[in-house]
């Protein structure tokens, strides 16, 4: 972190997005005003990325996640994992809006001091700290609805005693306490210097806020991916093993693919000369019977095993629903923990002296950008995978949709 100024390699390292500014001016504002230059400095290529392409991603990120925080507070959505969820689709909602009021008071033109002051203002008391939480709070969440996750598939008998609602209330007040704490910090790194400019005060300066920032990072950052990391290996292996277990033999396969229908009579009823005939159907994948009869009966068995024969029953039936739910959960999990890493574990290598040791270099600027997009793409696609991998969701979105269409047309 550079002791004077504020640059991409400070903000590579204290908040969520490594933005870049204040490096290699290219662009100017206005002439300078008593001695005081109007001045935001950065690259054209910066210019047009972060304001034309960022914040439009920004915009469409905090729409796609108002709608999840929609769809997640219906009342049919009472799993645990749910919650988690709507939760990472709040803390979002905040960081979408942070970057978008970011991309446009640093990447456009002040007209005069006092516009000048308002933008460094909130990028010192606002963004700057209030991203770090967001972005910690982000990485606490998604740690902890991945192990619930894997507690549910793995270890199902010891999820009610280690998810009991105390201690799920304790873990919450800790996904959001320790980072509100540990980045309280910020609020006096930085200042509005003279003419309104950025400067750091003498916190920045300590050799002690330097080893704390090293320990932050690895306590918000790099513990959480590794165990995240970890967790979602375990994940893997479980649905795989899932799949291995219940996948029929090929053997079985042709053997059942060869059967033709066979007709089955259900018994006589009370006067002797009513039968239904019906046929069963075993294929790879389902056994498809005509459930429209309570009770499947085979004509040599006697009275007393009808309820051997039966079909499934609705308990038995809404047990095969919420193992198919608990697996949809499951590779949805999978599909956000790593999409996730895929942007926080590019993050890592922008730390300072890490790889770069200039950070003032344009391979930085460019790296910068490419895990700035990578990290806002897993703000916005999380609506896209429960869409895809849960079918309540789609049916609650649907239903919304309609409300929505019902509501307009009416009025």
């Amino acid at each position: 972190m550079n002791d004077h100024v504020i640059s991409s390699t400070a903000l590579s390292v204290e908040h969520n997005l490594t933005f870049t500014l204040f490096n290699n001016p290219t662009i100017y504002s206005t002439e300078p005003i008593n001695n005081c230059s109007v001045t935001l400095q950065y690259k054209f290529v910066e210019h047009i990325f972060y304001l034309y392409f960022m914040s439009p991603l920004c915009l469409i990120g905090l729409i796609l996640n108002v709608i999840n925080l929609i769809i997640f507070s219906d009342r049919s959505f009472k799993n645990l994992t749910f919650k988690y969820l709507r939760l990472i689709a709040f803390v979002d909602c905040i960081t979408c809006t942070l970057v978008f009021i970011y991309c446009i008071t640093n990447y456009t033109r002040p007209r005069t001091l006092n516009d000048k002051y308002f933008r460094i203002w909130y990028l010192v008391n606002v963004y700057f700290p209030l991203a770090n939480i967001t972005a910690a709070c982000n990485v606490l969440l998604t740690l902890t609805v991945t192990i619930e996750r894997l507690v549910s598939v793995r270890w199902p008998m010891s999820k009610q005693h280690l998810f009991s609602s105390n201690r799920v209330l304790l873990t919450l007040i800790i996904c959001f306490l320790f980072p509100i704490i540990a980045n309280s910090v910020n609020f006096l790194v930085y200042k509005v210097g003279e003419c309104n400019n950025l400067d750091v005060t003498i916190i920045a300066t300590t050799k002690a806020y330097k080893y704390f920032g090293i320990c932050k990072e690895i306590l918000l950052r790099f513990i959480p991916i590794c165990i995240l990391i970890c967790s979602n290996c375990l994940l893997l292996a479980t649905v795989h093993a899932a799949n291995r277990k219940f996948k029929p033999k090929k053997n079985n396969i042709k053997e059942i693919s060869t059967e033709i229908p066979a007709p089955i009579s259900l018994q006589p009823l009370s006067n002797g000369c009513d039968k239904k005939s019906m046929s069963t159907y075993t294929s790879d994948t389902q056994t498809q019977t005509d459930t429209r009869s309570p009770i499947l009966i085979d004509p040599t068995i006697n009275g007393d095993d009808k309820k051997s024969s039966s079909p499934v029953t609705s308990k038995n039936k809404m047990h095969i629903r919420k193992q198919q739910q608990e697996k949809q959960l499951t590779i949805m999990l999978v599909w956000i923990s790593t999409l996730y890493l895929c942007g926080q574990i590019p993050m890592l290598f922008a730390y300072p002296n890490f790889i770069f040791k200039d950070t003032s270099k344009s391979s930085y600027k460019y790296y910068a950008l490419v895990v700035n997009l990578l990290e806002l793409i897993t703000y916005l696609a999380n609506f896209f995978i429960y869409i895809k991998f849960t079918t309540q969701f789609r049916q609650v979105f649907r239903t919304k949709i309609k409300q929505m269409f019902c509501f307009f047309k009416n009025s």
